[in-house]
Formats: C-alpha cells, structure tokens, sequence
C-alpha cells in the first residue's frame, strides 16, 4: 500500500504518454502502473499528468537595482510559479554594489528560506564587484550546492571585463560548471542611445534600436567564442532574435558545449508592441527587446527542431510606477527592463506549442523541465515522472480555457504584458515532493514548505579542451 496514488491520468513519460497511475512513498514516485493502491487516492481522470515545470532563469528579491526593488519575493514569487504548473526555480543570488558572489547567494538564501512554497536552487553571479578571489569563492560554493554562475557583459555595475570572463570560463571548467551570459554589446548600445538622446529619440519604440539584433549578435559570437578558447560550457540566456540563434548553431558546428534560452517573450511579444503610447508601451520594456515576425519564426522553429534547449521566464517582477518612474510619459531611457512572466510561462507554451501540435510531447517535456534538469543539475531528483525521482507533479485540465490578465495570477506584480489573451489549459493540482501545493485553484502549504536543492556539476573530463592544449602542426 503507497502513501499516495494519483489515479487515471494521461501521464507524461519519457517514452509518450500513458494511461496509468503513480505512487508516492516519503516525496518520491514510488511506482508507475495500473491498479496501484494508496492510503490517500487523487482522481486524475480528464487531466494530463504532467512533470512539474523548472524554470532556471527568474529573478526574486533582488538589491535594489534602477531605483526599484522587486516586487515579488521568494513567497508571492514561487506561489506565482506554482499555480503556473512550475515545482522548481533557479533564480539568481545577485549582488548589491560592491557585494561579494559568496555574499549574494547568502543573501538569497536568507532570503528564500522561510519563504519558498516551491523548491529552488541558486545560480551564482559574478561581477566587477565581486572581489580578487573570483575562484576562491567559486570553488567555495561548487562545495555548497551551486553548479552555475552568470555573467553580463552590460549594464552598469554588472558588466564584466574579458580579463575576468576568461577567470570565470577557466574556474567554471574545472568545477564543471556551466557559465550563463547575457550577450549584448554595452558600449554599442552606450554610443546608441547617447546618439538617440542627442536627436531627441527618446520614445519607449527607440528602446529596440538601442538594443538592437546587431548588438546581441555580436555579444552571443563573441562570447561563444569565449567558451570555445577556453572549452567551458555555456549557456546564452533569453535569446531573442534570429541572429543570436544562427551564432549558437554555428558554434556547435564548431563543437562548442553551447546552449540556447529563450523565453515567451519573445515568441509572443513584437517590435511593433513598443510603438503605441507610452504608457502602453512601456508594459512591454524588457531586454534585449522584442523583435521581429523573422525572429519569432524562427524561434519557433528553434523550439521545434531542437535548436533552442531552455524555455525560461525571466520574470523581472516589478510594480508598474517603479517601471515607469511614476512618469506620465516614459521614456526608453527612463523605463526599468523587466517583466513578470512565472506563472504565464508553463500555460503559454501548452496552449500554443503542446495543443496546437507544433510541439510534439518529447520537445514540450524537454523545453519545460528535462533540459533544465540535466543542464543545471537537478537531473538527480528532478525533471522526469520517473521511479526514484522527487514527486514534481503537475495535473492540467486540457480543456479549459482562461484569460490572463493580472486578476487571475497570483504575483504581486501589477500588470501583466498577455492581458487578455486567451490560452487554453491550465493546472489544477500542483504537487512538490508529493505534496498538493496547490489544489482546487488555493495553495494548501504554508511559505518556507520549499526547500534549497543541491545542485550536481558535470564531470569536468566533459569540458572541450582549451586552446592552449591544443596541437594545430598535427592536423590532417
């Protein structure tokens, strides 16, 4: 007798769907078939049982950062997630002003604990900021369950030199972790929008031309780059545009361990979003911008063929005054980036990717959790409805259809860049480490039920070989 069976759904498994029941024993799936009794029983007849969604790039409770804080903490922020079908989140330990990267990621885990609803991990940030002993403390949390770290290469007070991006690369080899970067080119987009101010150019559309496919093109070809003279893996985050995609296909070609995100975004969100009145426009600021029909061709088609690994959030949560600097008429210099996305991020991708059949199960199931867990290190407990595994569950109705808007999610974010679409499937029950998060549309745990997950490195023997170890003289 199990603990727990969830009983007559369509499940999601590695091989396709079936129809059977899963057991939970101590958090864990137990068992996976038919006929399987528990003490407890949930009817899963009419839902598609599906693995709880991980979502390795949010933003929660952060230094203030523009003028603004977050909106959402680690409690508004993983309910968020949860009644958006996601059981895991990876979001940053960021660093205020002169703040140390061993010193953020206790932050956030001050931060977090007490407060999560959902399980989460930490990636690692590094800056200008962080200190002299950029491997010492690397190597410090590598002992602490933390298998990532991020870069910029904009932003003031964020971006980093090549001198210290090749430390981090070179550190990240060893400990066989995986180095994130934000890839757009800081002084192009400095010359660019001092250039727009100068003429006068300063309405929130402008936003794309100073951040435009050019910059972020030649960010992603350089730091790939990067990542094949010193053979570290990397990730390029929310890539937006054809241009990066095209630069990460031809480093694999080259055999460069590279991984593309994106995120919804930049699938559902457009160029022309910007050109309306300002106040309008500036629900849609986030960076890079929104791009072209092109771009969200092919990034669909990305998703589909393999070409894009991460489907990602990227939520930026913050109050929509805070955004707009309580302006009447904002501008793109004076809107803060960032939109909220964690709850969205699971319904958009079922509805228009799952249901419509541009998204066969195998890439869904990739996109939305496998990936996530094999590249981040999660794969030891999470990311699959497997025997052994965490019991991250989530149950859709696959009938349903809703409109979201801000009324029906559950940040405390203001606004929502998809009022009023409508998308077709939702989440019922939310289950982490078998237990019911959310059931019936209410959340039934108490915050600090999440729990920190150790994350697993790869085995550095996997790591490309830097170009110093190479032999060019003995090339056929």
């Amino acid at each position: 007798m199990h603990e727990l069976v969830i009983k007559g759904g369509r499940v999601a498994l590695d091989d396709g769907w079936a129809e059977c029941d899963i057991a939970i024993d101590e958090g864990r799936i137990g068992a996976i078939g038919t006929g399987l009794a528990g003490r407890s029983v949930i009817a899963a007849g009419g839902r598609w049982v599906m693995p709880g969604g991980i979502d390795a790039h949010c933003h929660l409770d952060q230094p203030v950062w523009g003028g603004a804080g977050n909106a959402d903490d680690f409690e508004s922020g993983t309910i968020s997630a949860a009644f958006g079908g996601t059981t895991c989140i990876v979001p940053f330990g960021m660093p205020g002003p002169e703040m140390s990267t061993v010193g953020a990621i206790d932050r956030a885990l001050d931060r977090a604990t007490g407060r999560a609803v959902i399980d989460y991990g930490l990636h690692a940030v590094v800056t200008m900021g962080t200190g002299p002993d950029v491997e010492e403390q690397l190597s410090q949390l590598a002992g602490r369950g933390i298998a990532s770290v991020k870069l910029f290469m904009t932003y003031q007070g964020f971006a980093v030199d090549d001198d210290l991006f090749f430390r981090v690369l070179d550190t990240a080899r060893k400990l066989g972790w995986i180095v994130m970067v934000h890839a757009e080119n800081d002084a192009a987009i400095r010359r660019t929008r001092q250039r727009l101010i100068d003429l006068g150019r300063t309405d929130i559309r402008y936003h794309v031309v100073a951040h435009s496919e050019t910059m972020e093109r030649e960010a992603t070809h350089r730091a790939l780059a990067f990542a094949e003279m010193t053979g570290a893996r990397m990730t390029i985050v929310h890539v937006s545009s054809w241009q990066s995609a095209e630069e990460v296909a031809r480093a694999r070609v080259r055999g460069v361990d590279a991984i593309a995100e994106t995120c919804p975004q930049y699938l559902f969100i457009g160029a022309a979003d910007l050109d309306r009145p300002a106040l309008d426009a500036a629900r849609f600021v986030f960076s890079p911008p929104p791009r072209s029909p092109r771009s969200h061709d092919h990034l669909w088609q990305a998703l589909i063929d393999g070409g894009i690994d991460l489907w990602s959030s990227d939520h930026s949560p913050y109050f929509f005054a805070d955004k707009i600097a309580r302006s009447r008429t904002p501008g793109f210099t004076t809107t803060l980036s960032g939109i909220p996305g964690i709850e969205t991020r699971l319904p958009l991708l079922f509805s228009e990717g799952l249901l419509t059949g541009r998204l066969t199960l195998d890439r869904y199931l990739d996109l939305t959790s496998r990936n996530a867990a094999a590249i981040y290190g999660l794969a030891h407990a999470k990311g699959r409805i497997a025997v052994g595994l965490d019991a991250d569950l989530a149950l859709w109705d696959p009938e349903v259809s809703w409109m979201l808007g801000h009324s029906a999610l559950h940040s405390r974010v203001d606004f929502t860049p998809y009022e009023g679409r409508s998308v077709t499937g939702k989440p019922t029950t939310v289950l982490v480490r078998g237990v019911p998060v959310v059931a019936d549309g209410k959340l039934r745990v108490q915050p600090g039920f999440g729990q920190f997950v150790e994350r697993t490195a790869a085995d550095p023997a996997r790591s490309g070989k830097p170009v110093e170890e190479t032999t060019p003289w003995l090339d056929a």
